[in-house]
């Protein structure tokens, strides 16, 4: 019986099961069951709250539709997706095409049975349950970081900088940001200020020139 393997891990998922366990899991499982693994396909980096833009789900699903294997083996349902509806749509094609579904953890899936269809929806809506736990912890950890004044990531934006993992003020920076502030107080046009901090010698991050939409940009942040 030729199999294709499937694992994946989201960037938002710390602490989750890592691709190589997953892998791992997969080949022991594919061996105890006597199934011939092809490959593993594999989407890292990606969230599974869609099955779109995920070029290793889409092979399988390929794969699948086209009937050139028989079986999928992934590590946990909700790798392949945790959106409710697409979950109950996976298992649906596989069932229509007569390829077997077999979770490491949960066993054989999309199979026919008394329950079947009543276990496939418990499946979705805990897939998706999860999708939607990990989101709240998410903005819930950023929130703790802005509150601690922790750098949450990308560049600090201008007129600050990261310190010892928390955001503080530049004070140069600071002190340009003032200086463009005064000067809008004074009914200066953005091009005059742009030539005011030119002739005082205030510079950028870069140590270029300020341009007009970087005034604006930052006279809005502040």
């Amino acid at each position: 019986m030729k199999a294709l393997g499937y694992a994946r891990i989201s960037k938002d998922e710390d602490g989750s099961i890592s691709l190589d366990y997953q892998k791992a899991e997969i080949v022991k499982y594919c061996n105890r069951e006597g199934l011939s693994l092809l490959r593993i396909e594999v989407d890292n980096g990606i969230s599974g709250k869609s099955l779109k833009n995920r070029p290793a789900v889409q092979r399988v699903l390929q794969a699948v539709d086209a009937q050139t294997i028989d079986a999928v083996v992934v590590f946990k349902s909700d790798r392949v997706s945790r959106n409710g509806l697409e979950s109950l749509q996976v298992e649906a094609l596989m069932k229509q095409r007569a390829v077997h579904y077999f979770s490491v953890t949960e066993g054989r899936l999309a199979y026919d049975s008394v329950d079947d269809e009543f276990l496939s929806f418990i499946r979705a809506g805990l897939n998706q349950r999860e999708r939607k736990l990990i989101a709240l912890r998410t903005r819930t950890a950023l929130q703790r970081k802005r509150e601690r004044g922790e750098r949450i990531g990308g560049r600090p934006r201008y007129g600050y900088q990261v310190v010892n993992g928390k955001m503080v003020p530049h004070l140069r920076e600071q002190e340009a940001i003032a200086r463009m502030k005064a000067l809008q107080a004074k009914k200066y046009s953005t091009r005059e200020i742009v030539r005011a901090l030119e002739e005082e010698g205030y510079r950028t991050r870069t140590g270029s020139l300020f341009n007009q939409t970087q005034v604006v940009r930052i006279l809005k942040a502040a």
